[in-house]
């Protein structure tokens, strides 16, 4: 009896996939760079480039959980990260903070963060 044999080809991303999604350029850069950092050799592994337009934040999906970069320059809306958060319910949010030198901090967002309020 023939045997059927199945090839999965996974695709490798490139900066233009991440640009073609997110209209701020900086933020598909900054994206790409989070993706080179957390890809392996896994061939089952699965991202996305998302951008929420409602929201205007664009985020890396992985699996069962996304990614936002920021650079380490930049304020950080945490409204926007709450609003995100909410949106994806069960989804796991990490900040990706990425500095001049392609170092970058992950950084977990627990249910029911918040923003320091002010003095």
């Amino acid at each position: 009896m023939p045997q059927t044999v199945w090839h999965v080809f996974f695709l490798q991303l490139n900066l233009s996939d991440f640009k073609t999604v997110c209209p701020d350029g900086l933020a598909a850069t900054l994206g790409f760079e989070i993706y080179k950092d957390l890809k392996t050799d896994d061939l089952n592994e699965n991202f996305q480039p998302k951008y929420d337009e409602s929201l205007q934040t664009f985020y890396l999906e992985k699996e069962n959980s996304i990614y936002v970069p920021v650079l380490h320059t930049k304020e950080i809306d945490f409204r926007k990260l709450q609003k995100l958060q909410q949106k994806l319910e069960k989804t796991p949010v990490n900040l990706a903070v990425v500095d001049n030198t392609a170092n970058i901090l992950y950084y977990q967002l627990t249910p029911g963060f918040c923003e320091k309020p002010p003095k």
